[in-house]
């Protein structure tokens, strides 16, 4: 019944007075659709099925045109009237049609990861436009442009271009294919012949680099790569005309290997950006530069690096049989991409040299080394590793020789504190006071009066609020890093002590601690003792001295059956090799003469055995050229 104004006042009313709960929509829950799990149970079958079904629709139709073609050639031998003609043009529709039924069918065909990958390109624009919209779920899709135009004069010619808008230089499209390819009109030149695409290619194309291509899996790679397709009536290649020109962060400083001399450049999220960097730094014919596509879903190109004169062969072929053999949706960075290849990923000790530095990369391809770059990840690997490779740092070579030497030693003298500090603290303290100094240990114990916690609870205490601080810094915004350190200071500084919580003597230990982990060079080996060392507390706490013996030898016995790529994690020590004057301490470059022994490189020589030639000449008073 429709209100009146009357009943319309008592409404809103009795609405004002009387309570009523708002009326809400059932909330949304995402949940477990059926089909799926029926899917991915019966996938295999349905997919074998279907490949069945249309190589019967193949076979039919193989036999049905052999049929045809018999029937037509005796029909037109025996009756050369024109109205035979009639007859079997109508036959021909029919197979015609049923060619056009096959297609619709194989173009619904997709495979396991998505891709047509096997379609080829076909010589109607239509149908590779038809696969195309398939493929891209076109019109819905608004990220993939379809232009259409025609070429030449005599006869005219269909192209079509497909590109992914925003990966794309338009400057390189409009200047360097539109136009060539539209200036051709203007000229009226002739475009036929056997070789379509390669006069196309020659007369049309001034970019820097096309590519002929013919499978639906190239046209993919290349349109979701920011190149240009092209497409000609007739042909059955299409033409892959590089356009890459998409957005990406420039050149700038290393964030996690700074150093006081050396270069300043850094990788970027591009590849072709990075590898470029690698060459600008190593002027060398054979550094060999490989792409490997990872992911069937996202396909992330892999650049694998080396020097041909100079790396194993082995070691490279592994490299990339590695690689090739990873079976993922997709790659977004290069330390997913270091889990599927290192020889134990469950170790947490870094099996490769993480780095983002080009020069750095650079000395040790030189050094028979081989790089490893993914695609849009400012990280490249270098493989493989030893221990002793990982505590070097990027500038040790443009520092003086002794002053290096003294910082490496500081180095593993601050990872064996990272390590052990804490432990040998709680084992001391707790089983072993007898190796304290008298007035050293009456001045912990009066530090430790009033704290009414074990020394263990104050290590755990104190080590868990530095981790607290160490990621919160990490996952603070920039503007609000100065907050986290201010509030770190307080709680492990003044404020523990003063309430009493812990003794000023564990904030000693934990400072010194937590400044001994940030002075080894890799981020991945300074967590790998950070957390180890919660496993030597707690042998400490359980054993005293004799526990972090034990884990020592454990730790120690791990590490040398680790291996990186093939190569001990120990070498040169264990097992030795041969000196290349560049372990825990480093000697001269100019007395460095081999390459490292435990890469079994093809040329193990890197400079003569007298690299300052002049030196030697002056010694012998003689000026011949040598």
């Amino acid at each position: 019944m429709e209100k009146n104004t009357v009943t319309k006042i008592f409404s809103d009313m009795a609405n004002l007075l009387l309570f009523q709960p708002p009326k809400e929509l059932d909330p949304f829950v995402l949940d477990e659709t059926e089909y799926d799990t029926e899917e991915k149970d019966n996938f295999s079958t349905t997919a074998l099925q279907e490949r069945s079904r249309e190589m019967e629709f193949l076979l039919d139709y193989a036999r049905g045109l052999q049929q045809f073609l018999n029937k037509a050639i005796k029909t037109l031998q025996n009756n050369p009237e024109f109205g035979v003609i009639e007859t079997v043009k109508k036959d021909f529709e029919k197979i015609e049609t049923q060619w056009t039924e096959i297609k619709e069918i194989l173009l619904k065909n997709r495979s396991t990861d998505g891709m047509y990958n096997n379609s080829v390109v076909s010589t109607s624009l239509d149908g590779n436009e038809k696969i195309l919209e398939a493929i891209y779920n076109l019109p819905i899709n608004k990220d993939i442009v379809i232009r259409k135009i025609s070429i030449g004069t005599q006869p005219r010619i269909q192209v079509m271009m497909v590109f992914m808008d925003g990966l794309i230089d338009k400057k390189v499209v409009n200047l360097s294919i539109l136009e060539p390819l539209l200036f051709m009109q203007e000229r009226k030149e002739k475009l036929e012949g056997e070789d379509l695409i390669g006069s196309i290619m020659e007369k049309c194309l001034p970019s820097g680099q096309a590519t002929r291509i013919s499978s639906f899996v190239e046209v993919q790679q290349g349109i979701n790569t920011g190149d240009a397709i092209l497409f000609f009536e007739g042909s059955d290649e299409a033409v892959a005309v590089e356009a890459k020109g998409y957005e990406h962060r420039s050149i700038g400083k290393p964030e996690t290997e700074q150093s006081v001399r050396g270069s300043q450049n850094a990788f970027t999220e591009v590849l072709r950006v990075n590898t470029a960097l690698i060459r600008t730094m190593l002027h060398a014919s054979d550094l060999v530069t490989e792409m490997i596509p990872v992911g069937a879903r996202g396909h992330s190109n892999c650049a694998v690096m080396y020097i041909k004169s100079i790396a194993n062969k082995e070691l490279v072929s592994e490299v990339k049989r590695r690689i090739k053999g990873i079976r993922v949706d997709f790659i977004a960075d290069s330390g997913i991409l270091e889990h599927f290849i290192v020889d134990d990923p469950r170790n947490p000790f870094p099996q490769t040299l993480s780095t983002e530095r080009p020069d750095r990369m650079a000395v040790h391809l030189t050094e028979g080394r081989v790089g490893i770059l993914v695609d849009g990840s400012p990280f490249g690997h270098i493989v493989p590793v030893s221990i002793f490779t990982l505590m070097h740092a990027s500038d040790d070579f443009s520092l003086s020789l002794y002053y290096t030497n003294m910082l490496r030693i500081i180095r593993w003298f601050s990872a064996m504190l990272s390590l052990l500090l804490p432990a040998l603290y709680l084992a001391i303290s707790t089983f072993h006071q007898e190796a304290i100094p008298t007035d050293l240990l009456l001045s912990i114990t009066a530090a430790r009066a009033q704290v009414p916690f074990p020394t263990i609870i104050e290590i755990l205490l104190m080590e868990i609020s530095f981790e607290l601080i160490r990621e919160g810094g990490l996952r603070i915004p920039g503007i609000l890093g100065s907050t986290i350190g201010i509030v770190g200071a307080l709680i492990l500084g003044q404020t523990a002590v003063t309430a009493k919580i812990v003794s000023p003597m564990m904030v000693i230990v934990i400072a010194v601690t937590g400044l001994a982990s940030y002075s080894i060079p890799d981020y991945r080996l300074a967590s790998a003792f950070r957390l180890f060392r919660f496993l030597f507390i707690l042998l400490a706490m359980g054993m005293g001295l004799i526990g972090i013996a034990c884990g020592l030898l454990a730790l120690v016995a791990m590490i040398s059956s680790m291996k990186s790529f093939g190569m001990p994690y120990l070498t040169p020590v264990a097992p030795k090799t041969v000196y290349g004057g560049d372990v825990v301490l480093r000697s001269p470059v100019y007395q460095q003469e081999r390459r490292p022994d435990e890469l079994n490189t093809k040329d193990s020589l890197r400079q003569e055995t007298i690299s300052r030639v002049w030196t030697r000449k002056n010694r012998r008073g003689r000026e011949k050229d040598e």
